[in-house]
């Protein structure tokens, strides 16, 4: 199996991580409110998505092959 490069791995663990939170706030705003979270909290996350990978990336330690 081929090795990804660092800079792959790492922006597919902040899309999981930013994913994975995504969804719990999401879930938690329908608990909450009981109102559903589309489109507001949805697309707002959406648009947030670009922004919380930026900053994971930009503060994750760096790798040297």
């Amino acid at each position: 199996m081929a090795k990804l490069d660092p800079l792959v791995e790492e922006v597919l663990v902040a899309v999981l991580a930013i994913g994975a939170l995504t969804a719990i706030i999401a879930l938690l705003y329908r608990l909450s409110t009981g109102l559903s979270p589309w489109p507001l909290v949805v697309l707002a996350e959406i648009a947030a998505l670009g922004m919380g990978i930026a900053v994971l990336l930009a503060t994750s330690p760096r790798r040297h092959r």
